[in-house]
C-alpha cells in the first residue's frame, strides 16, 4: 500500500466518504496530486486500527475505548458490505 501514513491520517475522512456511498476518494500525496484511496485500503486500515484498540483494551480497559471499538466494528461491517457490493457490480454479465 502506497502512502500508508497519509492514508492513516485521512482514515476518518475516508470512512465518512465511503459510508455516504461516494465514488473513489482521491487525495494529494507526495507521489501524486491525485492519489487514489480505494475502499479496500480503508477496510484494511480500519481492521488494523481495531486490532490495535483491542490490544490496548486488554492492557488497560476503559469505557471510551470499548465504545470506540464498537463504533469502528460497526463502521467496518458497513464498509465491508459496501466493498462486497462494489465487487458484485463489476462482475461480467453472463
Amino acid at each position: 500500500m502506497k502512502c500508508r501514513i497519509a492514508k492513516m491520517a485521512l482514515l476518518d475522512t475516508a470512512i465518512a466518504h465511503y459510508l455516504e456511498k461516494r465514488p473513489l476518494l482521491r487525495f494529494m500525496s507526495l507521489f501524486d496530486d491525485n492519489e487514489p484511496y480505494p475502499l479496500l485500503d480503508v477496510v484494511e486500515l480500519l481492521s488494523e486500527r481495531i486490532k490495535g484498540q483491542e490490544a490496548e483494551f486488554k492492557k488497560l480497559p476503559s469505557e471510551g475505548l470499548e465504545w470506540a471499538i464498537a463504533k469502528n466494528k460497526n463502521q467496518l461491517a458497513k464498509l465491508f458490505k459496501a466493498y462486497k457490493n462494489e465487487l458484485t457490480q463489476w462482475e461480467a454479465p453472463q
